[in-house]
């Protein structure tokens, strides 16, 4: 027999095994999940400006796949600045047959940067030299040529390999709740009558509009109900050990580790970044020494017992005729916002069980997308997914700014962004569009 065909045959029937385990689900859904592993070797380790690192924390990725009769996804959570990688999206769809891969970074700017971004850049302008460059001419094709960068794709290929290897009968439940933290976040834009200055710290918690005063959560449990999966939704920059010189996970981390501390080592946590294009932590240049990576510490702590609060009161949704996973993807051609170039926007919108909506969206949305998809959706509760790569179009957009803070100027804005001014509303709108597609009902009254 040619082995190709003999190892294709043993992938059919491996799929086969799972689909037909995931009809006898008496949820109807099925999940799996893995964590691997992906620091980067102290000597390799850089920042976006090629500052060396030094070792703080250990960086991972967390995988999540959901999957019913009918189609199934992969969610990655990886503590990185930036993880959109076509390679990985296309390995895990042909080696796996999983149908819909979304590739979320946490946005810890205290990670490792790809030295393909650093060392052998486009001949065009790209993001990381030039701010008002299109992201889209990024060669992101070849920073697999990174070693530490090509061993980050195949150990996530393989994370989602074991994920999908040992599904189990899972039941969910999620929900949103308000999150009034004494660490974090505020509006780095300092909107003045005549300009707008960055606020990249605010010591002394002044309010600021706007910000999502919320948390989301997704908590799967076996059908004994125990938990084995908790994703926490926030949005807000993890930036307070941006020059630290450390490779760290930020507060992203100090919420999983308080999370798993609390939940077992059976129940894997993960973070998903929202639209935090324009939020950052109040406290950040002021820290010094160790007391910096206390506060940070306590803000993922702080996170991670909110959440946890919110969870313990939700319940999980009534069944529903429908199909438990339903998905969207959309590719939508935005024209730059000077010049007659356009680049192709990805994104993916996923219901689940008619009551949770994810939205990926490969850049950095300012919050008002978040707040304006929330209050519209025609779901109970609908989440941006900020930083995430479903591998059409871009693997980035940059910022994401809004029509109106177009208008104002200002970092993010002005700076930092290439794509037409209403790029951010285009988005919004098209998964809107998915949504009342996908799931028709209108959600019921808070």
């Amino acid at each position: 027999m040619n082995p190709n065909h003999f190892v294709f045959t043993l992938l059919a029937w491996a799929i086969l095994i799972v689909a037909s385990r995931a009809a006898e689900s008496p949820s109807g859904l099925w999940a799996g999940t893995a964590k691997v592993e992906i620091t980067p070797p102290e000597a390799d380790a850089v920042n976006l400006a090629g500052q060396p690192l030094r070792a703080r924390d250990p960086l991972f990725a967390r995988v999540l796949v959901l999957k019913d009769s009918r189609t199934s996804v992969a969610i990655v959570s990886a503590d990185l600045i930036v993880f959109a990688s076509p390679k990985v999206v296309a390995e895990v769809k042909t080696q796996w047959g999983v149908d819909h891969v979304v590739l979320c970074a946490t946005h810890t700017h205290a990670a490792m940067a790809p030295r393909g971004l650093l060392i052998k850049p486009p001949a065009a302008p790209d993001w990381t030299r030039n701010p008002n460059g299109p992201a889209a001419t990024v060669d992101w094709l070849n920073l697999s040529e990174d070693p530490w960068y090509a061993a980050t794709e195949a150990r996530v290929v393989a994370a989602v390999g074991k994920a999908m290897q040992s599904l189990f009968a899972a039941r969910f439940v999620a929900g949103r709740g308000p999150y009034d933290s004494a660490y974090m976040a505020h509006n780095r834009r300092d909107v003045r009558p005549d300009r707008v200055l960055p606020l990249w710290e605010n010591p002394n918690r002044r309010p600021t509009q706007p910000v999502d005063p919320n948390v989301g959560v997704l908590r799967v449990e076996d059908m004994t109900g125990k938990p084995r999966a908790f994703a926490v939704h926030y949005a807000c920059h993890p930036v307070a050990l941006m020059n630290a010189g450390v490779v760290s996970r930020d507060y992203p981390g100090a919420m999983v580790d308080h999370i798993e501390q609390e939940l077992g080592t059976d129940c894997m946590a993960m973070f998903l970044q929202g639209a935090s294009g324009d939020l950052d932590p109040f406290d950040l240049h002021n820290l010094r020494g160790e007391n910096r990576f206390n506060i940070v510490k306590q803000s993922g702590i702080a996170l991670g017992k909110a959440a946890l609060r919110l969870a313990a009161g939700l319940k999980a949704p009534s069944t529903s005729t429908q199909p438990v996973i339903q998905v969207r993807e959309s590719l939508l051609t935005i024209p730059h916002r000077h010049g007659t170039q356009s680049t192709g926007v990805g994104l993916l919108t996923v219901v689940i069980q008619g009551d949770l909506a994810l939205v990926a969206i490969p850049g950095e949305p300012f919050v008002q997308h978040q707040i304006d998809l929330s209050a519209k959706a025609p779901v109970p509760n609908a989440l941006v997914l900020g930083l995430a790569y479903s591998g059409r179009g871009t693997p980035f957009t940059v910022y994401l700014p809004t029509v109106q803070a177009v208008k104002e100027g200002g970092y993010g804005a002005a700076e930092c962004s290439f794509l037409a001014a209403d790029a951010g509303e285009r988005l919004v709108n098209e998964a809107l569009l998915s949504l009342r597609q996908l799931q028709p009902e209108t959600k019921p009254a808070p």
